[in-house]
């Protein structure tokens, strides 16, 4: 296993934990339409955000471009303690330094006051210092979109905005093309992990997780990081040592059939600094 993971000022919230919204007022569309995305493995799906008003609690369809009926989702319902949330300070370094990597906040409205949760669920579902956005902006002020608004945590966000700017736009430099859009993304979703009833509670729940299918560049071509063709193969290994190096969880092809067909990233911290990469790149 590999190691590891301007805009205007903004105004800082004190200290919080928000719960997510996404569906937000302006997202930048997608660069282009990218094709319909594959199904999932059995039992597993791809984390998306909530829609805008949507009762956090409430299982989330299938999207249509994933294909078949409506799949069950197991809703987190442990008994977790939320995560701790960040205090003022911390939160504006965050917001700072998210910034200076190009990262572009997105205003999130209100909660919805007819929200309901259960209190297993307001604590593990919950995302301490959230940041919505959409695009990153390079050093030469190109923005890199992704495919849909996410919101996940400050620090996570932070390390997401890095790893656009400093390592994937510099991999479709080098392989002869400039990074328009990070792909079949999805950030936040109350589950447990995998969707499985009685396992932890997924690194999605609390914003610390991204799930990806590919990059865009802007000429339209799409490297699909799951799929295994020699055409890509150099690109797909330059990601995959990149993104091992910079979070601390990788699952890819390879690692197990629920991570078949999408790449999961996160940053969970384990004992003794301990890190996965699970990425067959062929």
């Amino acid at each position: 296993m590999a190691a590891t993971v301007h805009q205007p000022a903004l105004s800082q919230p004190g200290p919080q934990t928000l719960r997510p919204v996404r569906g937000l007022p302006g997202a930048p569309p997608p660069a282009r339409k990218p094709p319909p995305l594959p199904k999932p493995a059995p039992g597993r799906e791809i984390a998306r955000p909530l829609p805008a008003g949507a009762v956090i609690p409430l299982p989330l369809p299938r999207p249509k471009d994933l294909g078949g009926a409506a799949a069950k989702e197991t809703l987190a319902e442990p008994s977790a303690e939320a995560p701790p949330a960040m205090d003022e300070a911390e939160l504006a370094a965050c917001l700072s330094d998210f910034a200076q990597q190009g990262g572009v906040v997105i205003p999130a409205p209100p909660p919805d006051p007819q929200e309901r949760q259960t209190a297993a669920q307001m604590a593990a579902c919950t995302i301490p210092g959230p940041v919505t956005f959409a695009q990153v902006k390079l050093p030469d002020g190109r923005p890199v979109r992704l495919e849909s608004a996410i919101t996940v945590r400050c620090t996570f966000a932070r390390e997401i905005a890095a790893w656009i700017r400093d390592d994937l736009a510099p991999i479709a430099t080098r392989a002869g093309g400039e990074l328009a859009q990070v792909s079949g993304v999805g950030g936040y979703a109350c589950r447990p992990r995998n969707g499985q009833a009685g396992a932890q509670i997924s690194e999605h729940a609390s914003g610390n997780a991204l799930d990806l299918l590919a990059l865009t560049f802007a000429d339209g071509r799409m490297i699909d990081l799951w799929t295994d063709t020699a055409e890509t193969k150099e690109i797909r290994a330059a990601v995959r040592e990149s993104v091992c190096k910079r979070f601390f969880t990788v699952l890819g092809p390879g690692s197990d059939a629920a991570h078949a067909n999408h790449l999961h990233i996160d940053l969970r911290a384990r004992r003794n600094g301990y890190r996965m990469c699970q990425w067959d790149v062929k």
